[in-house]
């Protein structure tokens, strides 16, 4: 689920685009901030109509996607199928998971307006779950292996797409559901892109907007401890009622993989983990049964709550006051606010 949007005074969102700038000039890249290649969003989908009882819409099917919407933006009905089959290949790179088939035709709803959005939504998940998800003011969310989300205009919508999608891609591709920390840090990697023509590039080290929600949790003081961030999920962070610091929840998870990827022991932990998410062993790591973690899961932010710092102490570090003191060094750095200390790797240039 994403965050309510904030509104951003021109003035300081370019300041902050300058500072953006500056750093990813003065940063070397690194494999988790490279950006990826470029891939054509040129595709032919399999086109037919879609009634609804909310107008008419179409639905779009590629190789691995079935896109049902009733928004009328040329240019994001044109390209968004061929933006998801690129988004699809840039899930693996970011990942580091095998190539393999994933079911045919994974379900988006692309919506054309808000309202419709929202009447869907109370359809799906029903009225009285309802509140939790038309909290969201702009974006969307996946639920039960499905992505809803509106037209925010076609950038935007394009960066909720790729977040959505890779929710979506790891519950059909896990055994075993990830701790949020590493679901969501993953998914804000997943945003960052750059569109030159009918083609896209992923860059995981270049997004802007969660580099500013970084920026700002930092300055303004709403960073949250490494022990605390990791036991969050989404719910926890809108549910603040502070747009700033719901954002700065995203913005450090995004930091929070760099960070993991960065460094050479951390980052083989990480894809152990991943590893063992995607056979079902987590069970085993954690030293409970399979069956056990099964009903665990079924409880929703329990299992969450249960698991995330366990996970974390076993595949990443047990020294968390380390980690912390370092990842937040780490954190300063990327969005410049160290300008004389030793760097990390950051920004890339592509």
């Amino acid at each position: 689920m994403r965050p309510t949007k904030t509104w951003i005074c021109p003035a300081l969102l370019a300041a902050a685009l300058a500072a953006f700038a500056a750093a990813v000039l003065a940063v070397g890249g690194c494999e988790n901030g490279a950006a990826g290649p470029m891939w054509s969003m040129r595709v032919s989908p399999r086109r037919q109509p879609w009634n609804t009882a909310r107008g008419d819409g179409v639905l779009l099917a590629t190789r691995h996607y079935r896109i049902y919407a009733t928004a009328d933006n040329r240019m994001l009905v044109n390209y968004l199928p061929g933006f998801m089959e690129a988004a699809r290949r840039n899930y693996l790179r970011i990942t580091g998971l095998p190539p393999e088939p994933t079911p045919e035709g994974l379900p988006i709803y692309l919506m054309g307006s808000r309202e419709e959005w929202a009447a869907l939504t109370r359809e799906v998940v029903g009225p009285q779950r309802a509140d939790a998800y038309l909290q969201i003011s702009a974006g969307g969310y996946c639920y039960k292996k499905t992505c809803f989300f509106w037209d925010i205009g076609g950038l935007g919508t394009f960066a909720v797409a790729a977040h959505e999608g890779l929710h979506q891609y790891l519950k059909y591709r896990l055994d075993d559901q990830l701790p949020m920390w590493l679901e969501e840090g993953l998914c804000v990697t997943a945003e960052g892109y750059e569109i030159d023509g009918d083609r896209v590039r992923f860059t995981p080290g270049r997004n802007v907007h969660r580099w500013s929600n970084l920026r700002n949790a930092i300055v303004q003081g709403y960073w949250i401890p490494t022990g605390k961030l990791l036991a969050m999920d989404a719910g926890h962070a809108v549910g603040t009622g502070e747009a700033d610091r719901a954002v700065g929840y995203y913005g450090q998870l995004w930091a929070l993989v760099r960070f993991l990827r960065s460094e050479d022991r951390y980052r083989r932990g990480l894809q152990r983990l991943l590893s063992d998410a995607e056979a079902g062993r987590l069970h085993a790591a954690l030293g409970v049964s399979r069956q056990d973690l099964a009903r665990l899961r079924r409880h929703g932010r329990r299992y969450n709550q249960a698991i995330s710092t366990r996970v974390f102490r076993r595949y990443i570090t047990d020294d968390l006051d380390a980690f912390e003191r370092a990842y937040r060094a780490f954190a300063r750095r990327l969005v410049d606010l160290d300008p004389q200390a030793a760097r990390s790797p950051g920004p890339s240039r592509g």
